[in-house]
């Protein structure tokens, strides 16, 4: 899981500190700990100030060549190009200059650079480097956030990599870069010694990473936790059969991350000579990722999922159990009108949790399991009306929640047993919702 996690800090962790600096609502000394951690790992020159970074980029816009082609390094290219243009021989007022930095970021021509030399040469006038400097930054600020903003779509790695390769050449150098701030971030996740080595300002902008990507889960935000529910299923290697089966020839570089996972990991130590007591337990880690794989199957139209997960709650280590069984669509998809999905929890102060949600042509129904059903009830009461808002917008209606006391140890036991679905018995034609 950490070397998952080092992997994952390395892929965007520089893109993540630059991010940080050239964020407008960074403060100050958030800015000025990114900029000096930039240069700690070498991809901004060491011994140069933010000014002087951003001039060298205004200077080198005119020698630039093969420029790729993707909306936001053009913007920030026409935009150092119209800047070198001024830098050289000023024309037109700061105002108009300003106005088609506007229109580039807008995506619209500028007018600037289609001026005849004639005109420039009488409207020339001295514009300060620091001036020069604050568009510059604005151009990058902009060019950063239209890219970060398409992270997440098709293409939005590619063009964040790309803006990096822009603002440094030197591909050795970005590739040394990332593993330098991977090797920081890691440092600060694990509070190692080495990591004291960097400053205040550093320290805090360090932080602010690791606390925005790495650290948390926002329980409250559907998509995040979709997501990390996604990643930890990569990161155990549940979907190790379907790439061996799935994976052509051509996409054997993504395979290889796929055999950097939990379960190749194990099935590869088990053939490694070690101590007894190592490979009874990588025997057992592997028996019960194996186990999920099996028992999600289909049952005749019925399907059915079984996944547990690893899960850090604060200090508290647990894990996360979804058993889910619905019907599919003639077409072999899940059928978000029926199904029943049970989530099994231990929490610190709570004890163990069961919620049991059914739902039934998209109305549900939710009953939650718990020592401290009354409690509870009464916390909740507060939010029902809000979850049953929320769930209208996605069409669905909320039947009830109701809260179930396990009387003794016994039913209680029983209540919180999780029921495997090859218990369930065969499917036998009859509709189960019947």
């Amino acid at each position: 899981m950490h070397v998952a996690r080092k992997n994952q800090l390395q892929q965007i962790g520089l893109q993540k500190l630059v991010t940080a600096w050239l964020d407008s609502d960074s403060t100050p000394v958030m800015k000025s700990g990114a900029f000096s951690l930039l240069q700690k790992t070498g991809f901004v020159p060491k011994g140069i100030t933010e000014s002087v970074f951003l001039e060298d980029l205004i200077y080198g816009a005119e020698a630039r060549s093969s420029i790729p082609e993707n909306s936001a390094i053009e913007k920030l290219h026409q935009g150092l190009q119209l800047l070198s243009k001024v830098k050289i021989g000023a024309f037109g007022k700061v105002e108009d200059i300003e106005l088609n930095i506007n229109r580039i970021l807008n995506g619209l021509d500028h007018e600037g650079a289609k001026m005849r030399p004639d005109i420039q040469s009488i409207q020339k006038i001295n514009i300060s480097a620091e001036k020069l400097s604050l568009l510059a930054f604005r151009l990058l600020e902009s060019t950063f956030t239209e890219a970060t903003a398409e992270i997440k779509g098709v293409g939005g790695k590619i063009v964040v990599d790309d803006l990096l390769g822009y603002l440094n050449k030197d591909t050795e150098q970005v590739v040394k870069s990332k593993g330098m701030v991977a090797e920081l971030l890691f440092q600060s996740l694990k509070q190692l010694p080495e990591a004291l080595s960097v400053m205040g300002n550093e320290k805090l902008a360090l932080a602010h990473v690791l606390d925005a990507e790495f650290q948390t889960i926002d329980f409250t935000n559907g998509p995040s936790v979709a997501h990390q529910l996604k990643e930890w299923t990569k990161i155990l290697g549940l979907q190790l059969e379907h790439a061996l089966i799935n994976r052509s020839g051509d996409d054997m570089s993504e395979f290889s991350k796929d055999l950097e996972t939990l379960k190749p990991l194990l099935l590869k130590l088990l053939n490694e000579q070690i101590p007894g007591a190592i490979k009874e337990m990588a025997e057992q880690i592997l028996n019960r990722i194996t186990a999920q794989q099996i028992l999600s199957q289909e049952n005749g139209p019925i399907q059915n999922l079984l996944l547990t997960l690893p899960l850090n709650l604060g200090s508290t280590q647990t894990d996360l159990t979804l058993q889910w069984s619905g019907r599919k669509t003639k077409d072999g998809k899940i059928d978000p009108n029926y199904c029943r999905v049970l989530f099994y929890l231990e929490l610190e102060r709570l004890k163990e949790v069961v919620i049991d949600m059914q739902v039934q042509n998209r109305i549900i129904k939710v009953t939650v399991i718990n020592g401290y059903g009354a409690v509870l009830e009464e916390a909740v009461d507060q939010y029902l009306d809000l979850l049953r808002e929320n769930l209208e917008k996605m069409d669905y209606k909320l039947s009830g929640v109701s809260f179930v006391n396990p009387v003794n140890g016994k039913e209680r036991d029983k209540g919180l047993k999780s029921v495997p679905f090859s218990e369930t018995g065969p499917y036998s034609g009859v509709d189960i919702r019947i």
